[in-house]
């Protein structure tokens, strides 16, 4: 198959891409492995508080209706694709009628992975990671348990918590998980609760918002020793910063949890209890894809405040080998909205390497980024913006015959 740009992803990065790219005479093609487009789009559904009347976020309706867009459009959508291998712009992979593709340019919008969190009693049956819960609950609308706890607080734990309580799923808690070599920061209190900063607007509970404000003064160890009590709730949910999660118990299936209090610095407590659960979900965060960037031989590097190791490209998402862009969370875990718009970018700043779009619309892409940052009803890592200007930085060190001098 030959075509202009091929973009592997179909979530809402690479959908918008191919929106934009097709509506500028480009012939598309869009790779994913999934059974169906969309992404993480599939298992989104909460309110957009930042939106002007608060609507509902419905990531599966916005899914069908980019894939709809690209489809009237020309774009052809490969699904239960996998891309094996890239080079010299062109993509093996392995599908029963199509082996290569050939093409002038590829976006790689391959989204994100999560975390994983052990756990003693991690492999039993009712054991699942937060991503999938939330696509059982919003997409499937499968009840995944009767008793359901949620392991590690982050912002999205607690938003696909929400949306299970709002599904009308029984969720008892949410805790710690036991500190160790793996959980590092998620296993300490204090720094759980300044993670969560970004996320106090979401709070109905009024000690919540006061401690979002107050977290990062000089009283952060007492509003930490405070939560001994229980404070904060969300939607109901109780949020437990000072339990942790030791084991998971049960023969084959999930049946109970054994907890211990941890202290202000995330010391674990000697004495245990049980609390009764059929499901637990586990929540260690997301990680950008990057394995295809390395197959095609882009630099990466390593910055945690993108959520780890990404791929070096400049602020118009150019990679560091010519042809090759990069949009959405490979860039670093922000939230759809973010992923829409940097789609869009990347897809005009291909248009303005083929002299197809002005500077002044590959400029006015790269402002929608920052507008769309700043609408995101959700943020899931504290300093974005500092590994943002990391990256920049990164990218100016590297001199490279494309890109920026």
């Amino acid at each position: 198959m030959k075509v202009d740009v091929a973009i592997v992803g179909a979530g809402p990065a690479g959908l918008i891409a191919s929106i934009e790219l097709a509506k500028n005479g480009m012939k598309v093609v869009v790779i994913d492995e999934y059974y169906r487009s969309g992404g993480r789009l599939l298992g989104q559904l909460y309110e957009d508080t930042k939106s002007e009347k608060k609507r509902m976020w419905d990531g599966k309706e916005i899914a069908n209706h980019l894939m709809d867009e690209a489809l009237s459009l020309g774009v052809q959508i490969l699904c239960k694709t996998t891309v094996w291998k890239i080079e010299s712009n062109c993509l093996f992979i392995s599908n029963s009628e199509i082996k290569e593709i050939h093409s002038k340019a590829i976006i790689l919008a391959t989204g994100a992975i999560e975390k994983a969190l052990p756990i003693p009693g991690w492999q039993k049956v009712g054991v699942i990671a937060v991503g999938a819960a939330q696509t059982f609950t919003n997409l499937h609308r499968v009840k995944i348990g009767n008793r359901v706890l949620f392991v590690g607080i982050d912002p999205l734990s607690i938003s696909v918590a929400m949306e299970m309580k709002k599904a009308g799923i029984h969720v008892v808690g949410m805790m710690l998980p036991a500190p160790s070599l793996m959980t590092g920061e998620k296993s300490n209190p204090q720094d759980v609760l300044e993670q969560l900063l970004m996320v106090a607007h979401m709070a109905p509970n009024y000690f919540f918002r006061i401690a979002g404000k107050l977290v990062k003064g000089k009283i952060k160890k007492l509003i930490v020793n405070l939560l001994k009590f229980n404070l904060i709730q969300i939607m109901g949910i109780p949020l437990y910063f000072r339990k942790a999660v030791t084991q998971i118990n049960g023969q084959r299936e999930v049946e109970s949890v054994s907890v211990s209090n941890l202290s202000t610095n995330g010391e674990l407590s000697r004495i245990e209890t049980k609390l009764e659960v059929d499901t637990v979900c586990l929540s260690g965060g997301l990680l950008p894809l990057v394995d295809l960037t390395q197959v095609a031989n882009c630099i990466l590097v390593d910055i945690p405040e993108l959520g780890g190791i990404v791929p070096l490209h400049n602020k118009y998402l150019k990679t560091s080998v010519e042809g090759i862009y990069v949009a959405g969370n490979i860039t670093g875990i922000e939230g759809a909205k973010v992923a829409m718009a940097q789609g869009k970018l990347a897809a005009f700043s291909l248009l303005y390497d083929f002299k197809i779009v002005s500077e002044q619309q590959l400029q006015m892409a790269f402002n929608e980024v920052d507008i769309a940052r700043k609408s995101s009803p959700i943020s899931f890592l504290p300093n974005i913006k500092i590994g943002r200007k990391i990256m920049e930085e990164k990218w100016k060190a590297y001199s490279i015959p494309i890109g920026e001098k």
